[in-house]
């Protein structure tokens, strides 16, 4: 028994290794595992830091025992404490957000928005993503950066990936914008269609989840956008209203 107990401290040691720890008390050799997978790791044990006790409280040598590795090998791969939050959110970002698939470019106009403007929750759960933005909001006087980050790289990257699609139904006869436009109306299109995360953040009950309701405000935001650009013409108010069974478009 001692001598089992010799060879896990031994492997405990190996601080300079990329490998993983917390498993290796067994027998057999340890376990070598690429870059890539050694950033999932990390990644994946500060987004259950950042749910479980905030930003502020989450610490290096917290990450390092969750993701079964030294400290040292996290700051090869992060220079700082920052730099990993920073990471972790824009993974979340980019799991979150699809870009459209060769399918999908195929589409009109207003079902490419719409799949844009669609959260790929099953990839992510949408309760952590809430938790993780409280955690950032918390932690914004000693982050300032992260902050932003939310805006220039998360948000930043669906309004310029809207703004494309908007470049490009004008370049297909769909809509009349320009470039600069398109990165204006980006931001407006997205403020329509998404409601605001403050309820998700205030109201503990708060349906997080993709609802039928939440489809239609996207659906009329979408419409309403593309018929005041489509030319002179009345918006139909009844045909535009959001209600809990409204149709698919």
């Amino acid at each position: 028994m001692q001598r089992g107990k010799g060879r896990c401290k031994k492997i405990a040691m190996m601080q300079d290794m990329d490998i993983v720890t917390e498993p290796l008390c067994r027998k057999g050799r340890p376990v070598q595992i690429c870059a890539e997978k050694r950033r999932d790791l990390i990644l994946d044990a500060v987004e259950d830091f950042m749910v479980e006790q905030g930003l502020i409280r989450t610490s290096m040598d917290d990450v390092a025992k969750r993701a079964g590795m030294s400290k040292r090998t996290i700051y090869e791969l992060f220079e700082n404490r920052e730099s990993l939050f920073a990471e972790c959110l824009s993974r979340r970002s980019h799991r979150m957000l699809a870009p459209l698939t060769p399918a999908q470019k195929s589409l009109p106009l207003a079902p490419r928005l719409e799949e844009l403007l669609t959260f790929n929750f099953p990839r992510t759960s949408a309760r952590q993503s809430v938790e993780m933005l409280r955690s950032v909001i918390t932690a914004a006087r000693d982050y300032p950066g992260l902050g932003r980050r939310i805006h220039t790289v998360c948000l930043g990257r669906l309004y310029d990936m809207v703004a494309a699609e908007l470049v490009e139904g004008n370049a297909r006869g769909e809509i009349s914008v320009t470039g600069e436009q398109a990165a204006e109306h980006a931001v407006l299109l997205t403020d329509m269609a998404l409601e605001s995360p403050l309820s998700m953040l205030l109201d503990p009950d708060a349906v997080l989840e993709d609802t039928e309701k939440k489809a239609a405000r996207r659906r009329l935001a979408i419409r309403i956008y593309i018929q005041a650009l489509q030319g002179p013409g009345e918006l139909s108010i009844a045909a535009c209203r959001v209600s809990d069974d409204a149709p698919a478009a």
